[in-house]
């Protein structure tokens, strides 16, 4: 039996690899969402940000990816031509536009969570219920201990 650093350098291998798979497969079926979509990263970051904060406008979008409000708008332009977003007069400031998900980009938001993690699904079906049981034990016991940490 190995001593404690040895068992806790082998756990942080293990585990550094099995995050490192997770986050490959989870990213691999994101981007092939959002590519086939036609969007891009910041687009869907830009999504996202409209989501979480509810209506805002482009130099908060700007300031959050740290770019110019220039090339944000160009960025909100293209996501307004394909029907993700809608602007609107901010009803504080009629000078100041807001944006807004529409029907679609809500769609493409979920839609996008769900490619990700696709790849769940097909993990849990090659999987025994018993290996399933001893991952959920483990599971468990990292989201305690993580959630300890606070």
């Amino acid at each position: 039996m190995g001593t404690t650093k040895e068992n806790g350098d082998a756990f942080a291998h293990a585990f550094r690899d099995a995050l490192g798979q997770i986050c490959h497969a989870s990213m691999r079926a994101y981007w092939r969402y959002i590519k086939a979509q036609g969007l891009t990263l910041p687009q869907m970051f830009a999504l996202r940000y409209i989501r979480h904060k509810g209506p805002c406008n482009i130099s908060d979008i700007a300031r959050e990816l740290g770019v110019s409000t220039a090339a944000v708008s160009q960025m909100l332009n293209r996501l307004v031509d394909q029907g993700y977003i809608v602007r609107r007069e901010d009803p504080r400031d009629r000078r100041n536009k807001q944006l807004l998900l529409t029907e679609k980009g809500e769609h493409a938001l979920a839609e996008s969570t769900h490619a990700q993690y696709r790849w769940l699904t097909e993990l849990a079906a090659r999987l025994t219920e018993e290996e399933k049981a001893r991952v959920l034990e483990a599971l468990k016991v990292l989201g305690e201990k993580m959630g300890s940490e606070e």
